[in-house]
């Protein structure tokens, strides 16, 4: 009986074990199993807490992936069929993508501005489709320019057993399937996958019939800065050239366009030198941008707003000065629906109604222009084209407003294009439509003999045509159209078949490489943001040298600014000009056509004036370096005098002085954080270093106390002072009385005795200078304010935001808005700005010319984010054209 009690409790004991095993074992796998759910279906961010990071297998470094041997296989056996067979074949289908051997890049983070995570749902196979479609359709298209491209792998693939991952069609298809596994995991903010994104990025590329770089750059733009693909793995798999494409789309990518100057500058500063090193860059940039613009719709409203008018300001403007005219129209368009919305649906409505009317004329002149070039003997052997095209929404509106007229007296909504053979053909359309129109006077543009500087080439004219509206048309070759087209992208040195660089082409970027040099020497943000937005967005004026030789310059362009064009030495020496035979000043304005010959005299020199008599970049900041340099020289020579007589006042005149000098000046230079004894002399002389906190870390603060103790006289003081102002010292910040700073920084000092200038009214976030104001302190200006230009350079000192400061006592901001005069209009604008919490100090408005109003608001503001918020909310009321700050 007791053996069988035993038997019994062995029983129950091994069954109670053998029950907590099997529990232990079921938790276990229930862990695993959420663990593995959750990494498939968190946010990418959280993959790297996992401790997960796929990488390339070393193995597969170099060669095609997500291509298995029966997609070769399958490329052999169809390498006889059509060119459409060739296409399906090349679209690896679903299963084959996601039997990747293992190889896969998963998303480590997401920009707030394109996507986010996304959980793969039922509808995933659905988007699969999509994309294979969308794929295979940009082969197509590529296929319609260069087919042999599309083609050449399947006839490399029978003569070769190891397929050739270097041909076109290979590459496309590794990049494809690398950008859209590396984006599996993240979508659109329309809840389209991510990869559709850069898909259709590489379509506007396609549609440029841009070259196979540019395809794969926009294919793989975002993988480097969004997923854990690296430049080193670009570089590997395609090669140095694509990769350094996709980091320069990646470096611009990372801009943020703000309202900071210097962060602006910095921005356009990575345009131009990202532009100056392959175009290609900023072509597939402004692709990438142009997307984003048609999806801009699921973006919250106020983003919206700021990416609308950065696209405005620099992206359309940039498209236009490379001469991409269907770009620069498409994002002009679209800006316009999402900054003046009911302004936009407005004119479609217009143009909508007279729609009808607009197509039977467009068909009427194109028939009669048609006829009349065949009558003339062009175009017989079907090289002749005419066609109608309507302007952008944007360029009839800004005409309409410019002009101040109704859609009916805009009289070139439709402008018409004769498309001929060769140049001779074109001039001689040009007669044969004078002698049957009646040409407008002074509507007359000869752009064949002088072209715009991106390249532009056309015979414009404006005529009275059929029922007596005006037309204009505009006659070039097929070449000139392509370029009028696509502009820069239409000749550039990696177009397909370029096959080298002409002298032509030369020409057509030295507008670019004039910028590059100015963006290059400029360090101040100020003059960064003028030289782009003065060179790059500036409407021109073309004048000659005595030799004949043709120089545009920006409108507004003066003898100066001619001389330094042709060379800096020439600018620097000008003392004035002949223009058309007749003695000029420096200051003289150049105008279309002018013959300019620099009269020069070796004593001249640059002066500091002169900055207020040029426009352009080059001429500004060649001056500037030239002061610059002039000035740095005379500010060592001070700092060195003002050692100099430190070391007599407080080591009382003998060597001991010096020799302690000498011996502590490594440690002045670390402790400063200077390079040399001549660095340091300079920041003395620019009073970028203390002279007191020099001596101080020479003799000691009890030596400095003890030696001022003994001149504490307030008329020595005062005459010292004096002298220093008067020797255009800076060394009188230790001596400034002190103060609450209102969050500014002096060097190290923050409690220096501060006022702000009310003319430009400072915010927090705006760069900013100070000037030494004789017993009031320092004065702190914004760096483009008139009075601080006109202060002595000598006196002007660097000052910073303090950035431990939070809270700032708000400031008086003045803003400028120009809106219609109608009723209810300031009652509306004044209701904006309370809205958003603002204090409105004071306000006046008066009536300007045009049935428009001027109004004047001062409202306290704390710092450039209210700004700019203000700015936003007036510039949606109705009735609101423009607004500014002051």
């Amino acid at each position: 009986m007791n053996a069988i009690i035993i038997t019994k409790r062995h029983i129950s004991t091994m069954s109670y074990l053998i029950m907590r095993c099997f529990i232990a074992l079921c938790l276990t796998v229930a862990i695993l199993a959420s663990t593995s759910w959750a990494f498939e279906f968190a946010p990418p961010s959280t993959h790297v807490a996992f401790g997960f990071r796929a990488r390339i297998a070393p193995s597969m470094r170099g060669k095609q992936l997500c291509l298995s041997s029966n997609t070769l296989e399958m490329d052999r056996t169809r390498n006889n069929s059509s060119y459409e067979d060739s296409l399906e074949s090349s679209v690896i289908d679903m299963e084959e993508r996601n039997d990747n051997n293992g190889v896969a890049f998963i998303s480590s983070g997401t920009r707030d501005d394109e996507h986010e995570a996304c959980t793969i749902g039922d509808d995933d196979d659905e988007h699969d489709d999509e994309i294979e479609e969308l794929f295979k359709s940009l082969l197509h298209k590529v296929g319609k320019y260069n087919a042999e491209a599309v083609t050449l792998s399947y006839q490399d693939a029978d003569n070769n057993n190891n397929h050739n991952n270097t041909q076109p069609i290979s590459m496309l298809r590794q990049a494809f399937n690398i950008a859209r596994e590396a984006h599996k995991n993240q979508c659109r903010k329309s809840g389209e996958p991510y990869i559709s994104h850069p898909l259709n990025v590489a379509h506007i590329i396609a549609d440029m019939e841009l070259d196979l770089a540019s395809l794969l750059t926009a294919l793989l733009h975002d993988t480097v800065e969004d997923t854990n693909v690296t430049l080193g793995d670009i570089e590997e798999m395609f090669g140095g050239e694509i990769s350094q494409c996709v980091d320069g789309v990646t470096k611009i990518a990372k801009i943020a366009f703000t309202s900071y100057e210097e962060q602006q500058s910095e921005n356009y500063r990575k345009l131009i030198l990202a532009m100056s090193k392959d175009i290609r860059v900023v072509l597939v940039k402004l692709a990438d941008r142009l997307h984003n613009m048609r999806t801009l719709q699921y973006m919250p409203k106020e983003k919206q707003q700021r990416i609308a008018r950065e696209t405005m300001e620099i992206y359309a403007p940039l498209a236009h000065r490379l001469g991409i005219y269907t770009v620069k129209t498409e994002l002009e368009d679209l800006c316009f629906r999402y900054l003046k919305p009911k302004k936009c649906e407005a004119l479609e409505q217009q143009i909508k109604v007279a729609e009808v009317e607009l197509k039977q004329y467009d068909e009427e002149v194109v028939v009669i222009l048609e006829r009349l070039m065949k009558e003339a003997g062009l175009g017989i052997d079907s090289s002749l084209l005419v066609k109608g095209r309507t302007k952008g929404l944007w360029s009839i509106y800004n005409k309409m407003k410019r002009q101040d007229i109704e859609l009916d007296d805009v009289h070139d909504v439709i402008g018409f294009r004769i498309i001929l053979e060769d140049v001779a053909s074109c001039y001689q359309a040009l007669g044969v439509v004078h002698a049957n129109f009646k040409p407008v006077p002074g509507r007359i543009k000869d752009l064949i003999a002088l072209p715009k500087p991106n390249g532009y080439q056309s015979l414009h004219t404006t005529v009275i045509g059929p029922r007596g509206k005006r037309v204009e048309i505009q006659i070039r070759t097929k070449e000139m159209d392509e370029v009028a087209e696509s502009g820069i992208a239409a000749h550039w040195i990696y177009k397909q078949g370029g096959g080298g660089r002409s002298s032509k082409d030369s020409n057509q970027f030295a507008w670019l490489r004039q910028l590059v040099d100015d963006v290059v020497q400029q360090s101040d943000p100020k003059e960064v943001l003028q030289s782009v937005k003065e060179d790059l967005f500036a409407k021109e004026v073309l004048v000659f040298s005595p030799t004949g030789e043709l120089y545009p310059l920006a409108r507004g362009s003066s003898v100066l600014d001619f001389a330094y064009k042709v060379h800096s030495d020439l600018g620097g020496h000008c003392t004035g000009a002949k223009v058309n035979g007749r003695i000029a000043s420096i200051r003289y304005l150049l105008q279309n056509g002018d013959v300019v010959h620099i009269m020069t005299s070796k004593t001249q020199t640059p002066k500091r004036e002169w900055l207020k008599h040029v426009r352009t970049s080059k001429a500004k900041s060649r001056i500037r370096a030239w002061l610059k340099r002039y000035q740095k020289e005379n500010s060592a020579i001070m700092g060195k005098k003002q050692i100099e007589e430190g070391l007599e006042k407080y080591s009382k005149g003998d060597d001991a002085g010096k020799k302690e000098y000498q011996r502590k000046l490594d440690h002045l230079l670390t402790t400063f954080k200077l390079r040399d004894e001549n660095h340091l002399f300079t920041a003395l002389g620019y009073g970028q270093v203390s002279l007191k906190n020099v001596m101080t870390e020479i003799f000691g603060s009890a030596a400095i106390t003890t030696v001022n103790n003994d001149r504490s006289d307030s008329a020595t003081r005062n005459d010292r002072d004096s002298q220093v102002l008067k020797n255009k010292s800076q060394s009188v910040l230790s001596d400034l009385p002190s103060s609450n700073s209102n969050g500014i920084v002096v060097g190290r000092e923050r409690n220096i005795l501060l006022s702000f200038c009310r003319n430009c009214s400072p915010l927090r976030g705006d760069n900013i200078k100070g000037v030494i104001t004789k017993g009031k302190g320092i004065k702190v200006h914004r760096t483009g304010c008139k009075y601080l230009s006109e202060s002595d350079d000598t006196l002007v000192v660097d000052v910073t935001w303090d950035k431990s400061v939070k809270n700032v006592n708000l400031r008086p901001v003045q803003l400028q808005v120009i809106c219609s005069d109608s009723p209810g209009v300031l009652a509306d604008m004044s209701r904006a700005i309370t809205s958003l919490g603002m204090n409105i100090g004071n306000v006046s408005v008066k009536k300007i010319k045009n049935g428009r109003g001027l109004a004047r608001f001062e409202v306290m503001l704390g710092n450039l984010d209210e700004l700019d918020k203000l700015i936003v909310q007036l510039g949606q009321e109705e009735g609101v054209i423009s607004v500014s700050r002051r």
